[in-house]
């Protein structure tokens, strides 16, 4: 590098500035090039790596719900304050309203069922209210729920599979002064096992308890 900055120094004895600006220019443009775009990667690679924002601390999402953003973020605070969060490390997303299996909605966004297994498979979902069928459909690609006896859950409304407790019955709790369910059919809220955070899907089905009390 050093050895660079001599030769410029060398060709450009006795210039004026503006002609140096020029010749450099003219000649060592793509140099130019070349430094900016690796700087730029670099602060790329800084601001990516060493700035992430820390992933949520719960995520549930609300499968075939009315896309309430409001309703998410009261919901969301609502746990926070609970559970002793601070209301940005909790995630409640109702904008997955997708088609499956035998139920096909008209106007849904086509993405939304691929960003919901996504998020799946990347470990990134801890809760989801579905749809009894959606549940089943999950199952049937290979999905799985935590089973609910790890946790806490004296007094919920439980739905069971094999005479062990599979998922609550969402309607049946306090959930339902947040929900307005339009699809014909029982709403479970259950746990994907490739979830990361299980302490605070037992401190939502706590939050679930003291709310429907």
């Amino acid at each position: 590098m050093k050895g660079f900055f001599a030769k410029i120094r060398e060709n450009t004895a006795g210039m004026t500035g503006r002609e140096k600006a020029e010749y450099i220019g003219a000649y060592y443009w793509y140099h130019i090039l070349g430094l900016a775009a690796a700087l730029g990667l670099v602060l790329f690679l800084i601001l990516h790596f060493g700035f992430r924002e820390a992933p949520p601390a719960f995520t549930c999402v609300l499968v075939n719900q009315d896309i309430n953003f409001a309703r998410d973020q009261k919901l969301g605070e609502d746990f926070a304050r609970a559970a002793g969060l601070s209301a940005d490390q909790v995630e409640i997303d109702s904008d997955f309203n997708l088609s499956y299996g035998n139920i096909q909605l008209e106007g849904v966004n086509e993405s939304s069922y691929e960003k919901f297994f996504f998020k799946w498979r990347n470990q990134e979902l801890d809760a989801v209210l579905m749809p009894e069928s959606f549940y089943e459909y999950c199952k049937e690609l290979g999905g799985a729920f935590y089973s609910l006896e790890q946790w806490d859950i004296q007094g919920l409304p439980v739905y069971e599979e094999s005479g062990a407790p599979a998922a609550i019955k969402a309607e049946e709790t306090g959930l339902a002064e947040y929900l307005n369910n339009e699809t014909g059919e029982a709403l479970l809220l259950a746990f994907p096992d490739t979830g990361k955070n299980q302490e605070q899907c037992g401190a939502f089905l706590e939050f679930l308890r003291n709310i429907s009390a």
